[in-house]
């Protein structure tokens, strides 16, 4: 079954073709970062993606950890982030289908035991303990009742960042620490405070 008036379809399939000529071109590169200059407190902050100079998002620090739970923290971002990628795959697979969406809900949520970011035991991870992805999807009544789970077995196949989350995907960090007195990094210092923090 094909849509022939699909958007995603038109927008996609040229684009096939090219990363089968070019598997090189198939690679997408995001970007965000974030900027502190000393001009708000340590539990507020904002988030600038790359390539977007009209976009920030503002963020705060959960209350479990010593925040004022004013605005959405990491946690937030992280389950938005699998929210629309959910949202957004059964929705391009529905129209290059051809079935109509009457309704789609996607609820993520998820849990951290905050002792791990408070370091306050070395058996407690700081990260979430655990994710759950719910959808409710409601299809036209004239739609196959067998593409509906076909949609989401599809979707929780090619979801990008539900991929991510689920196959840990290396990650690389490096810290640059800089004196006003010193024009080179303080790599010493940076590994000294790190040793301070996980001995509390």
């Amino acid at each position: 079954m094909k849509n022939p008036n699909s958007l995603v379809a038109r927008r996609q399939d040229p684009l096939r073709t090219l990363y089968r000529e070019d598997p090189s071109k198939a690679l997408s590169y995001k970007e965000v970062r974030t900027l502190y200059t000393g001009t708000t407190d340590a539990v507020h902050g904002r988030v600038f993606p790359t390539g977007f100079p009209e976009v920030a998002w503002d963020y705060g620090i959960d209350d479990t950890v010593g925040g004022f739970d004013d605005l959405p923290n990491p946690g937030h971002l992280l389950c938005a982030a699998l929210a629309a990628c959910m949202d957004s795959t059964v929705r391009m697979l529905a129209d290059r289908l051809g079935v109509r969406i009457e309704r789609l809900e996607v609820e993520v949520n998820g849990d951290a035991d905050v002792r791990g970011c408070l370091a306050m035991s070395r058996s407690v991870r700081p990260g979430f303990r655990q994710m759950q992805c719910r959808l409710a999807l409601e299809l036209d009544p004239e739609a196959d009742p067998q593409v509906g789970a076909m949609l989401v077995r599809q979707a929780e196949k090619l979801c990008v960042t539900l991929d991510t989350l689920r196959n840990g995907t290396p990650i690389a960090v490096n810290f640059e620490v800089a004196h006003p007195a010193h024009t080179e990094p303080d790599a010493a210092a940076a590994q000294t405070a790190a040793s301070a923090w996980r001995s509390h």
